[in-house]
């Protein structure tokens, strides 16, 4: 777990949230998650980890989703965003109870699981992380135009992806800086800020390893 964090807290700070075509296409690719939904505004999500290791798998996989939901923070309207960090608040609750640990159904209930009315095609994402040398992670979304795509949907949806997927001391650490993503948008900087979106993971993810160092007696 400690490794795992101080990885995630070191490349976010090279993190560039908009490269141009030419930098993103010559990006080592790290991870693919798409998404796609069907008309009745469900999704289906599968990975795809272009690393050998467990370990560099999973870490890539909680910073792409912390990055991607800071993304969408940032690009959507202020009702939306109020919205989805209720959501996402909601979700945190779900999955750190008193009982501990939670792989909670987060998607039930969501106000973003919508029809998606008469789409001839289902709707498609590919949010594709990667790694660009000298500059840090990076992080590209296929079709860029996402106007057909419901975007807060897709967070909720990669986020209960993973709470069912990750490992235990990962999904700590995930829902952990979930909520310090939150506390950064509401104490520190709001999420229409240019540079939130790679403050506010970078955040939620020191925030989480504080936590995790306090729980376990300053152990690193």
């Amino acid at each position: 777990m400690t490794l795992m964090k101080r990885r995630l807290s070191r490349t976010l700070i090279g993190f560039v949230s908009l490269l141009l075509p030419s930098l993103a296409h010559a990006a080592k690719p790290l991870l693919d998650t798409s998404l796609t939904f069907s008309q009745d505004g469900t999704a289906k999500v599968s990975q795809l980890s272009y690393q050998g290791t467990e370990k560099d798998a999973e870490s890539n996989k909680i910073e792409s989703a912390l990055i991607f939901y800071a993304i969408v923070m940032n690009k959507s309207d202020e009702a939306t965003r109020k919205s989805l960090m209720g959501s996402v608040q909601t979700a945190v609750g779900k999955i750190a109870t008193d009982k501990g640990l939670q792989r909670a159904n987060i998607v039930q209930g969501s106000p973003f699981i919508k029809p998606l009315g008469a789409a001839p095609n289902p709707a498609t994402l590919i949010v594709a992380f990667g790694e660009e040398p000298g500059q840090g992670h990076t992080l590209e979304l296929k079709p860029a135009d996402t106007g057909n795509v419901p975007m807060a949907a897709s967070v909720i949806y990669v986020f209960q992806d993973l709470t069912k997927n990750l490992s235990e001391s990962g999904l700590r650490l995930l829902v952990l800086a979930m909520g310090g993503m939150n506390k950064y948008y509401r104490d520190v900087s709001p999420a229409s800020a240019p540079e939130s979106v790679s403050k506010a993971p970078a955040y939620g993810l020191n925030l989480a390893a504080d936590i995790i160092t306090n729980l376990s007696g300053g152990k690193k």
